[in-house]
């Protein structure tokens, strides 16, 4: 399993006004579009496909966030990620990004993607107005 974890200095609601828009895809690199319908979206990333994800939980009260790749261009058996949120202070919240996959030999990739994901999170973040 992989496991992220980062101390964000912005509000909680701050930090899921982003990760919980499913919809929401300015902080993943690589995307050039989303649609969402019927609790999938669908990612659009050029020159590699498609990806679908399942939104198995998005609970804005728990800040919690539950999803699963169910079609890849990559022949995976099993695709789960969950993202918490934590409130540490007013102005301080950590999150915790968790992910399973098999085969086990695509996790170096998807911890790739995930450090990148992070990454970019940290930049839309940094520039989202305080709320």
């Amino acid at each position: 399993m992989l496991s992220f974890s980062h101390v964000f200095e912005a509000s909680v609601e701050q930090v899921w006004s982003v990760v919980g828009t499913v919809d929401r895809v300015d902080w993943v690199p690589g995307v050039a579009a989303c649609n969402f319908q019927a609790g999938v979206r669908t990612l659009n990333l050029p020159g590699a496909g498609e990806i679908q994800e399942r939104i198995v939980e998005c609970n804005a009260e728990k800040y919690f966030l539950r999803y699963q790749c169910i079609e890849s261009p990559i022949p995976l058996e099993f695709h789960e990620a969950r993202m918490q949120l934590t409130e540490l202070s007013a102005g301080q919240c950590r999150l915790t990004w968790e992910a399973e996959i098999k085969p086990v030999s695509f996790e170096s990739f998807l911890k790739e993607s995930m450090s990148g994901a992070l990454a970019q999170l940290i930049s839309v973040v940094e520039t989202e107005p305080s709320k």
